[in-house]
C-alpha cells in the first residue's frame, strides 16, 4: 500500500508558484487547502497543480445560520472542487450542538453529494464539528456504515482532555472508515503540542502513533492501495509562542517536516 503525503498549504504565506514545485521537490504527493470559488483562482490553482504534477486534496467548511445553509454551502464548494479535479474531499461539517436527526440528515445530504460526484468526502473529527468527539462519532458510524472520516484525533484529545484510555474500542472502530490522515500531536489541553520532538511529548507522540497505525493496519487488511496523510501543524494560535515576542518557539516548517519524515519512518514498507 502506497502512503501518499499530502502537504497543507495552512500557515504557508509564500504564493502558490513558490511553494508549489518546492513542495513536489520534497516528495508530496499534493496539497490540501480550501477550494477557490474565484474562477480565477481555480484555473491557477489546476495551472500549478497539473504543472507541477500535484494532487488537490480539497478543504470544505460548511457554514451558514441552520442546517439547509450549511448544506448549501457544503454542495458550493464540493460542486467546485470537483470542478478543479480534487482527488478527494475533506470536510469540516455542520456543528457540535447538532440534534442526532439533523446530524443524520448532513451526513445523508453527504453521501448523496458523494456517489452523485463519485468522490470520497472525509467528515474531519473537529472541534465544534459534528464528529467532535469520539462517542457522538461511532453513534453516526454505527447508522452509516459507508461514511467516512478524516481522521485528526488531536481534536478528540483535547475535548476528552484526555488520552482516550476508555475510547480504545471506538477507535479501533473508526479505523477502517478513516478515508485520510491528519497527523498532529495534541495534548489533553491543546490540539497541537510545542514540539512533538521533546521528550515531555513521548506519551502523546505513543498515543497518536498507536492511533495511525490502527488505521494504516485497517487499509491493509482491507486491500487498500493507498492512504492519503498529511502532516499538519497550524500557526499561531495553534503554535505556542514566546509571551513577550508572540514569535513561535519553533518554525512551523520544521515542526511539518519533521512530522512527514516521521511519517516515512512509521510505515516505510508502504512508501
Amino acid at each position: 500500500m502506497q502512503i501518499d503525503l499530502i502537504r497543507s498549504l495552512w500557515g504557508v504565506d509564500a504564493p502558490w508558484e513558490i511553494v508549489f514545485p518546492a513542495f513536489a521537490a520534497q516528495g508530496y504527493r499534493g496539497i490540501e487547502c480550501g477550494v477557490p470559488l474565484d474562477p480565477n483562482e481555480q484555473q491557477r490553482l489546476v495551472t500549478l497543480l497539473t504543472t507541477h504534477n500535484l494532487d488537490f486534496v480539497a478543504m470544505v467548511f460548511t457554514n451558514g445560520p441552520d442546517l439547509a445553509s450549511h448544506i448549501a454551502s457544503a454542495i458550493q464548494q464540493i460542486d467546485a472542487a470537483v470542478h478543479c479535479g480534487a482527488r478527494q474531499i475533506t470536510l469540516h461539517g455542520w456543528r457540535d450542538g447538532s440534534s442526532f436527526d439533523d446530524g443524520c440528515g448532513f451526513i445523508e445530504a453527504m453521501l448523496t453529494v458523494a456517489h452523485h460526484h463519485n468522490i470520497s468526502i472525509a467528515h474531519e473529527t473537529h472541534r465544534s464539528r459534528l464528529f467532535f468527539n469520539p462517542w457522538n462519532t461511532v453513534a453516526y458510524l454505527n447508522r452509516y456504515p459507508e461514511l467516512q472520516l478524516c481522521a485528526d484525533y488531536s481534536h478528540w484529545v483535547v475535548v476528552a482532555e484526555r488520552l482516550l484510555p476508555d475510547a480504545e474500542a471506538i477507535l479501533q472502530f473508526c479505523a477502517p472508515h478513516v478515508a485520510h490522515l491528519h497527523a498532529r500531536v495534541g495534548h489533553s489541553q491543546g490540539p497541537q503540542v510545542i514540539d512533538p520532538r521533546l521528550p515531555r511529548f513521548a506519551q502523546e507522540v505513543d498515543a497518536h502513533e498507536h492511533w495511525w497505525r490502527m488505521i494504516h493496519t485497517a487499509h491493509l487488511q482491507r486491500g487498500a492501495t493507498a492512504l492519503t496523510v498529511t502532516p499538519e501543524y497550524g500557526p499561531p494560535p495553534y503554535q505556542a509562542t514566546d509571551p513577550l515576542s508572540n514569535l513561535p518557539f519553533v518554525p512551523l516548517t520544521d515542526l511539518v517536516d519533521w512530522q512527514a519524515q516521521r511519517i516515512r519512518e512509521l510505515f516505510s514498507a508502504s512508501m
